[in-house]
């Protein structure tokens, strides 16, 4: 049996970040390693650069216009138990671990982590294009928090794709909705009684 895990917005939400980042990172790493100067290939740079327009007003357009399931969704991403550090000591531990709600700690942990990298690379990305506004040094130091920032993205969102096709249920639900209800059951138990009402 199926249940509903994400609603069309949430999934919306989820894919429009999703696509933007990925265009940003393929055209930032080509800009990076272009040999045509520090800020690469102008086509380059003008694909890089309105890219980031989307990638920070289409998910926030997303969410003013989305079902409330999806509000429920970022309120509960956003709160943070005891079960939540919990469930660190206890991967650490390679115990069972238990998650006290629809998410578990380390999905928590990637919001956080992705809201500050989105705002990290929002401000020094607006520092870099707006280059003319700021002094030469404030600017350089930029580039540096940009490419820092740019490859920590990189490494969450490895870690992020690798831990999906590890739990190919998770893919599921985050591109149909649906989820097999016995896995809801065990890797969610207080979500899944919840959801039926239990």
């Amino acid at each position: 049996m199926k249940i509903l895990r994400f609603d069309i917005s949430s999934r919306l939400l989820h894919w429009t970040h999703a696509v933007f980042f990925i265009w940003l990172m393929i055209t930032g790493i080509s800009m990076f390693l272009t040999p045509k100067s520090l800020l690469g290939n102008p086509l380059l740079k003008m694909a890089h650069v309105y890219a980031s327009l989307p990638f920070i007003l289409v998910p926030i357009l997303v969410y003013i216009f989305s079902s409330q399931k999806t509000r429920n969704d970022i309120r509960d991403m956003k709160s943070w138990a005891g079960e939540d550090l919990k469930w660190f000591v206890e991967i650490l531990k390679n115990n069972k671990t238990h998650v006290a709600g629809k998410f578990n700690g380390g999905q928590k942990a990637n919001f956080f982590l992705t809201l500050l990298l989105i705002i990290g690379l929002s401000l020094s990305g607006f520092i870099i294009w707006m280059k003319s506004l700021f002094s030469v040094s404030f600017v350089e130091f930029n580039f540096i928090v940009h490419d820092f920032l740019a490859e920590i993205s990189i490494f969450l969102l490895a870690g992020h794709v690798i831990l999906t096709l590890f739990n190919i249920e998770s893919l599921r639900g985050i591109i149909n909705g649906e989820v097999n209800s016995d896995w809801a059951k065990k890797h969610y138990p207080v979500w899944f009684l919840k959801k039926n009402g239990s």
